[in-house]
């Protein structure tokens, strides 16, 4: 009888550790943050691009390097590499604003879809962040640039597809469209 109860004690303390542990937390962390193009204008020569940081995790993410590249066909239309201070909270998102004067070949892409010569500009996004508890975080965006009705000089963006390269496996990518 005693092995009978001891049997069942035994069986219900393991039933309530496994609910306990199944109830648990399940923060997520060590995602990069998914990168976009909130806001992209070319006024005269000066092209201002406001990129959105967006944090997936459920902890906060210490930035302290980034570096982000836009690509349009094979010109590189902005790139980005900083060491600066950034946290932002858990799935927060902070917006970065960077300014530069394109090249020729850049402005006349962006002329040709503010004068409607071409519908859209295919662009590619990517680079990599570097957090505090993470070390590095590379991402890869695909999408593209559309012109503002209305505005002319200014652009919109629409991704269209999405990768970031696992923590645990750097060498593995992982499509967020699946």
């Amino acid at each position: 009888m005693k092995n009978i109860v001891r049997n069942r004690s035994s069986m219900l303390l393991l039933l309530i550790i496994l609910a306990c542990s199944a109830c648990g937390s399940n923060i997520i962390h060590g995602r990069p943050p998914f990168i976009s193009i909130s806001k992209l204008s070319l006024l005269d020569d000066h092209l201002s691009v406001d990129f959105n940081i967006s944090n997936p995790n459920g902890e906060a993410m210490n930035i302290d390097r980034i570096e982000i590249t836009v690509r349009v066909e094979a010109a590189e239309l902005t790139r980005y590499n900083e060491d600066f201070k950034l946290t932002i909270g858990a799935n927060s998102t902070e917006i970065i604003e960077v300014e530069h004067f394109p090249d020729a070949f850049v402005q006349d892409l962006l002329a040709s879809l503010t004068n409607f010569e071409v519908p859209n500009l295919p662009f590619r996004l990517e680079g990599r962040v570097h957090t505090e508890e993470d070390g590095f975080l590379q991402f890869k965006h695909k999408g593209h640039l559309y012109p503002v009705p209305g505005k002319p000089g200014q652009f919109r963006s629409a991704t269209i597809q999405s990768s970031r390269i696992r923590q645990d496996d750097p060498f593995r990518e992982i499509d967020d469209d699946q």
